[in-house]
C-alpha cells in the first residue's frame, strides 16, 4: 500500500498504533456500508435541491482531487472486500411492489402455504412502513408449525428472493441451531457465532428455539426486546474473531453486540412454547407469528410432482439418463406421504429411486428408462422390467429386535410392558396423522432389581426399539454412574452432567446405581447433578429417555427422599431374580453363542447349584452374571482337558468342566 492510501485509510478509520489496517477494514466493513448508505441518501437529497449546473460543477471539482471509484477499486484489490452498497432503499410505495413480487415468487417455490407466505411477506415489509433504528434489530419473526411442513425451506426461499431484490447481500441464511449450545461452558462459542451472524448481511435463523440453554435464552431475549446485548466479558475483534481480553484496557474492546439492522427468524413447533422459554416480554416484542398448516390433498399432489420433476432433472443433468414417470407410478409414490414426516417422506422415496437408477446404470449402459406401476413399481429399461424394491430398514431392525427379545430368558412382565409401550406409540402416531389428540406417555423409567437380571440388556433394546418407531433420533445407549456425572470441584458438576446428557441425546441415558446420586441434603454436588438432569429431561423430552437403575431397597429410599423425581419416573419396572430353571437356560444360551453345548449329565448338578444359590439370596446370587462366569470358567477347564485327550469332542462341556462352589478344581 502506498503512503497516500495509508494516510487516507487512517483518516477514514482513525489511527491505531501497531494495528493491522486489514483488520480494521474487515471489522469495520458493516459500519462502512451503513455510512456509505446514509451518505448516498444525503447526496441524492443534495442533488434534488441543487441546480443541475451547480451540482455538476461541484462534482467535477471533487473528482479532480479525489477519484472515489478508483479508490474503491483499490480497496477491493488490496483487501478482497467490496465496500460498495448493494442494498435497495425502499419507501412505502416501492416496498409494496417489491414484497408483492416476493410473495408471488414464494408461492411458486413453496407449496401449500399461501396464507403463511402472505403473513411472512407482510412481516418483512413492516419495518419499511414503521421505520426502525438501523443499529438495532430490524424485525423479529416467529415461524411455527410441526415437523415436515417446510419451515426451513420457506426461510431459505425467502432469503434467496430478498437477495434477488437487493435487500440482502447473500442468498443463504445464517442458521444458528440453539440445541448446539447446551451448557455455560459454550458461552464464548455462542457469542462468537452470534457476532458472526450479526456482522453478516444475511437473514438470521434460529432452529430448535425451544431448546435454548437458559443463559443464551436471556441474551436472545435482550437482543429481541432491546435491540442489542450487553456482554458479561470484554472482547476485541481480531481477524473477524472475538477474543476475550479479561481486564485488559484496550481501546478496541467491545462489551455489547448491536442488532445491526438484522432480521431474526425463530423456528418453533408452537410459538406459545417460546413464552415459557424466553418469557412473556419476548412474545410481546414479536410483531409477527407465521403459522404453517398441514398440506391439503391437492398440495400433496403438487409436492409429489415437484419431487418427480426434480428426479427427472437430476438424472438428466448428472447421469445423462432421460427418465419418464407415469401418472400411475406417481399416484403410487404419493401414498408414501406421511403427515408426521411431511416433505421428507416423499423426498426420501425419490432419493431411493434415484439411487436405484444409478446402481442399475453401473450394470447396464442406460440412455433412458421409465418408472411405471404394474401392481408394483417397476423400472422399465429396453422392454425389461426391474422391480423397485425399497429397503424397509425400520422393519428389518424391528424384526432383529424381536428376535433378540425372544432369545432373552424370562423377564415376561418386562417384555409385555415394552411391547405395550410400542403399541401405544404406534396408536398415538396414527391418531396424530388423522388430526386427533393423543395422550403423551412419559417414557422415562426406573429399573429395580438385583445385579445380572438383564436391566442393561433391556435398556439397550429399548433404545433401539424407540429409534425404530421414530421416538428417538439416534438410538444409542449411554451407561453411566455417579462418578460420570458428579465432579470433584465446585462449579464443575453441572457442565460435566450436561456433557454426559449431550452424548445421550437421541438415545437412552442409563444411570446404574442411581440411588448413589443422593447422599442426603448436604450432598450439594449430587443435588446439582439431579437438578441438571431434571432440567435436561424437560428440555429434551422428545429425544431423550432416562432410565435409573439400582437395587430395589436402595431405589425405594432414593425415591422417597426425592419425591420430585418419582413423579418424573412413573414407569417402575422390577426385574425378578432368575429361577434355577431360567439360569440353566441362560447357561445353555451362553454356551451356544460361543459354539459350545452342555452335556446332559451336567444339567442336573447345574440346576441344583443354581437353586441353592437363588434360595439363599446372598451376594453370590449374581443371576445372569453368575451363569456367564460359570460357563466361561467351564470353557477354560475344557481347554485344559482336551489338550490331554485328542479324542474328546471340542465343542462339548461335560460335568467335569463345571467347578461349582465347594468343589475342588
Amino acid at each position: 500500500m502506498n503512503k497516500e492510501k495509508e494516510k487516507l485509510m487512517n483518516e477514514l478509520f482513525g489511527k491505531a498504533t501497531k494495528l493491522d489496517i486489514n483488520d480494521v477494514i474487515v471489522d469495520s466493513s458493516e459500519d462502512l456500508k451503513k455510512i456509505i448508505s446514509i451518505n448516498e441518501e444525503n447526496l441524492k437529497e443534495l442533488q434534488r435541491v441543487t441546480p443541475k449546473d451547480t451540482y455538476t460543477k461541484i462534482d467535477q471539482e471533487v473528482k479532480k482531487d479525489f477519484d472515489l471509484s478508483s479508490f474503491q477499486d483499490e480497496i477491493t484489490k488490496d483487501y478482497k472486500i467490496d465496500p460498495s452498497v448493494t442494498s435497495t432503499v425502499l419507501d412505502k410505495e416501492s416496498s409494496l411492489d417489491v414484497f408483492n413480487k416476493i410473495e408471488n415468487n414464494l408461492k411458486e417455490m413453496v407449496i401449500g402455504q399461501g396464507e403463511a407466505i402472505k403473513e411472512l411477506t407482510r412481516a418483512l415489509r413492516r419495518p419499511y412502513l414503521k421505520g426502525h433504528d438501523i443499529s438495532r434489530i430490524k424485525e423479529t419473526i416467529v415461524i411455527e408449525g410441526q415437523m415436515g411442513l417446510g419451515k426451513r425451506e420457506l426461510v431459505e426461499a425467502c432469503a434467496l428472493l430478498l437477495k434477488k431484490e437487493g435487500l440482502l447481500r447473500y442468498e443463504e441464511p445464517f442458521v444458528i441451531d440453539l440445541e448446539r449450545y447446551r451448557s455455560s461452558t459454550q458461552e464464548n462459542l455462542f457469542i462468537q457465532d452470534l457476532y458472526s451472524a450479526l456482522s453478516s448481511d444475511k437473514l438470521i435463523v434460529f432452529e430448535n428455539s425451544e431448546l435454548v440453554y437458559p443463559v443464551f435464552g436471556r441474551m436472545l431475549l435482550e437482543l429481541v426486546t432491546e435491540g442489542s446485548i450487553h456482554l458479561s466479558k470484554r472482547y476485541i475483534i481480531n481477524k473477524d474473531q472475538l477474543v476475550d481480553v479479561g481486564n485488559n484496557l484496550d481501546k478496541r474492546a467491545i462489551d455489547h453486540l448491536d442488532g445491526n439492522d438484522k432480521i431474526l427468524v425463530f423456528l418453533a413447533d408452537k410459538a406459545s412454547k417460546l413464552s415459557d422459554v424466553y418469557g412473556k416480554s419476548f412474545m410481546e416484542a414479536i410483531d409477527d407469528v407465521v403459522t404453517l398448516t398441514p398440506l391439503k390433498e391437492d398440495d400433496i399432489t403438487r409436492l409429489n410432482d415437484h419431487y418427480a420433476n426434480k428426479l427427472i432433472d437430476k438424472t438428466q443433468s448428472e447421469a445423462k439418463i432421460k427418465v419418464t414417470i407415469s401418472d400411475k407410478a406417481k399416484d403410487e409414490i404419493k401414498k408414501a406421504y406421511d403427515k408426521m414426516m411431511g416433505h421428507r417422506s416423499l423426498m426420501n422415496v425419490y432419493q431411493e429411486i434415484y439411487d436405484m437408477i444409478i446402481d442399475q446404470a453401473l450394470i447396464d449402459d442406460i440412455d433412458s428408462l421409465m418408472i411405471d406401476y404394474q401392481d408394483k413399481l417397476v423400472m422399465t429399461i429396453k422392454d425389461k422390467d426391474i422391480d423397485l424394491v425399497f429397503d424397509d430398514d425400520h422393519q428389518k431392525e424391528r424384526a432383529e429386535i424381536q428376535k433378540e427379545l425372544d432369545e432373552i430368558v424370562g423377564l415376561k412382565k418386562v417384555k409385555e410392558y415394552l411391547l405395550s409401550l410400542e403399541d401405544h406409540i404406534r396408536v398415538s402416531k396414527i391418531r396424530k396423522a388423522k388430526g386427533l389428540k393423543s395422550a403423551e406417555v412419559t417414557k422415562h423409567m426406573i429399573f429395580t432389581g438385583g445385579p445380572g437380571t438383564g436391566k442393561t440388556t433391556i435398556a439397550r433394546l429399548i433404545s433401539r426399539l424407540m429409534k425404530c418407531v421414530g421416538i428417538l433420533s439416534q438410538g444409542q445407549l449411554v451407561e453411566v454412574t455417579r462418578a460420570d456425572l458428579v465432579a470433584k470441584y465446585v462449579g464443575q458438576t453441572a457442565p460435566q452432567t450436561m456433557d454426559v446428557i449431550n452424548s445421550a441425546l437421541g438415545g437412552v441415558l442409563f444411570i446404574d446405581e442411581a440411588y448413589s446420586l443422593y447422599r442426603g441434603k448436604d450432598d450439594s454436588f449430587g443435588l446439582e447433578a439431579i437438578d441438571t438432569l431434571v432440567k435436561a429431561m424437560e428440555d429434551h423430552r422428545d429425544d431423550l429417555i432416562v432410565i435409573l437403575a439400582g437395587y430395589s431397597k436402595e431405589m425405594d429410599a432414593f425415591l422417597k427422599a426425592n419425591s420430585g423425581l418419582k413423579s418424573r419416573f412413573p414407569n417402575i419396572i422390577h426385574f425378578d431374580d432368575y429361577t434355577a430353571e431360567e439360569l440353566v437356560d441362560i447357561s445353555k444360551s451362553i454356551a451356544k453363542s460361543k459354539d459350545y453345548k452342555i452335556d446332559e449329565e451336567a444339567i442336573g448338578p447345574l440346576y441344583a447349584y443354581y437353586d441353592m444359590v437363588q434360595k439363599r439370596k446372598d451376594i453370590q446370587s449374581g443371576n445372569g452374571r453368575m451363569a456367564r462366569n460359570i460357563v466361561e470358567e467351564a470353557i477354560l477347564n475344557q481347554a485344559k482337558r482336551i489338550l490331554n485327550d485328542d479324542k474328546a469332542p471340542i465343542d462339548l462341556l461335560i460335568r467335569k468342566d463345571f467347578v461349582l462352589q465347594g468343589e475342588d478344581k
